[in-house]
């Protein structure tokens, strides 16, 4: 597929614009650029958080798309969103002990991401593993549609890791 058949990014779904970052991310972790990974991984997550609330407030309480997109715009954030959305839509839908499971690896996915875009930190190998290995348990809990795409890349990194550490063995 050729560039300019792409569809173009805003008409993309959820969905659609989660797996385009993930597969960025996994790009740019293959290139060793460890900070734009993590940068890439944080939005595939906070993708995956807008998938949960879209589907708890539009898909079962019909709540019009317009509203939820206000909603998601005042979040601010996939700690805001966690804060203001996701744990209160997980009490009301008795999710929530999952949601308390991945509520710390959000929160460090979020810290690393903002280490990297509001203080300029440059990660390494370890912070990028870290939080690949994060967002795939959040992202599978909240965005479930995407599961098996998520993990077959993320299985990717691994097994190239290895196969990279044999080599270098022999």
């Amino acid at each position: 597929m050729s560039d300019k058949s792409k569809k173009p990014y805003d008409e993309r779904s959820d969905d659609e614009k989660l797996l385009s970052n993930w597969k960025k991310a996994v790009g740019l972790f293959e290139r060793e650029d460890w900070s734009a990974s993590i940068m890439r991984v944080a939005t595939a997550s906070e993708i995956a958080s807008n998938i949960y609330i879209r589907h708890y407030l539009q898909e079962s309480h019909d709540l019009p798309e317009e509203f939820v997109n206000s909603l998601l715009k005042s979040a601010n954030g996939i700690a805001g969103k966690l804060r203001q959305l996701i744990i209160p839509a997980s009490k009301a839908s008795n999710t929530g002990e999952e949601i308390k499971q991945i509520q710390k690896k959000i929160e460090s996915i979020n810290t690393h991401r903002n280490e990297v875009a509001h203080a300029g930190k440059f990660k390494n190998k370890k912070d990028a593993k870290l939080v690949f290995e994060y967002a795939t348990e959040v992202i599978s809990l909240l965005a479930p549609n995407v599961k098996d795409s998520v993990l077959s890349q993320a299985e990717k990194l691994t097994s190239k890791s290895s196969r990279r550490k044999k080599r270098a063995a022999d």
